[in-house]
């Protein structure tokens, strides 16, 4: 029996700074997009000039792009993306009513291979973001997530990944009905997990190189019936070489090599459920079953 084949998400807040080694840094996400191959990518902090290097790699004409409004494209603000192999169904843009900053998610429908395959539900966002100390909008994103998993939830197969701005020693409990679940978690429990790499440049008033706490904003929220995990894992955790700044302070001048972003990027892989009679089913680190685990 040939092995199930076998789907890659890729989530990636790739950092809208435009000021810190740009291209290095697209270039560096680029070759990890190269690497992993996924048949879907979540961008998230797309800005206009980010969208156009992008277009400039070889790697782009492999993927459908969900469309970028003239709105987005003008407002020279963020955006997100979401990228596919196979052709994108049903795309919907969505803005939450709670939203200060004009956040909202995307959706849309893809069947890999349409003789063999369930169709899946893709989803990605970035929630309203927290700036410490004021405002944190904890209720806000609490509130956001809460409505977009109820709502992509009417599906039988829901991947949903992106920049959830999730600090789980802020927040609440990410909200996860029954027959959903988190994909890191469930994979690997004992791991930390974290997607902010905790360094970047700011102005010198802030000090130059600064370090914030590691957090875990980045996930995949999924809900499956004919789809299993196979394997999850943290991408872009290197610091890239040659994509650094001179960091000035009051005492010393520093050259600061950096991550291509201020988060990592994280790939998620799934193959169709199926349990063989020789098999055995596939085990997280406590021993549980986590084939078809969220199947209803």
């Amino acid at each position: 029996m040939e092995p199930p084949k076998e789907i890659k998400f890729m989530t990636y807040n790739v950092w809208s700074r435009e000021d810190v080694v740009l291209y290095r840094r697209m270039q560096a996400i680029s070759r990890i997009v190269k690497q992993h191959s996924p048949d879907v990518i979540f961008f998230q902090e797309v800005t206009p000039y980010i969208h156009k290097i992008f277009q400039s790699f070889d790697w782009w004409e492999d993927y459908h792009c969900s469309p970028v409004s003239h709105e987005e494209l003008a407002a020279k603000q963020h955006f997100c993306l979401m990228l596919s192999k196979v052709s994108l169904k049903n795309f919907a843009r969505w803005k939450f009513t709670t939203t200060s900053t004009g956040q909202g998610y995307l959706e849309a429908d893809i069947t890999p291979d349409p003789a063999t395959m369930k169709p899946i539900r893709i989803a990605t966002t970035q929630l309203e973001c927290p700036s410490p100390p004021a405002p944190m909008h904890c209720m806000e994103h609490y509130i956001q997530a809460e409505h977009a998993v109820a709502a992509l939830g009417s599906a039988a197969n829901v991947v949903f990944g992106g920049d959830m701005s999730w600090d789980d020693n802020t927040d609440l409990p990410f909200p996860l009905p029954a027959g959903w679940g988190d994909a890191w978690t469930l994979m690997k429990p004992h791991e930390d997990g974290s997607t902010r790499s905790g360094d970047w440049i700011e102005p010198f008033r802030a000090g130059g190189l600064c370090n914030a706490p590691r957090k875990r904003p980045d996930r995949f929220a999924c809900k499956l019936r004919d789809y299993e995990l196979r394997n999850i894992e943290l991408v872009g955790t290197y610091r890239e070489p040659g994509a650094g700044v001179q960091s000035y302070q009051l005492d010393r001048k520093e050259y600061v090599e950096f991550r291509p972003s201020c988060h990592y990027g994280m790939v998620l892989t799934i193959v169709p459920y199926s349990v063989p009679i020789n098999e055995m089913p596939m085990m997280d680190e406590e021993g549980m079953d986590i084939g078809g685990l969220f199947a209803e």
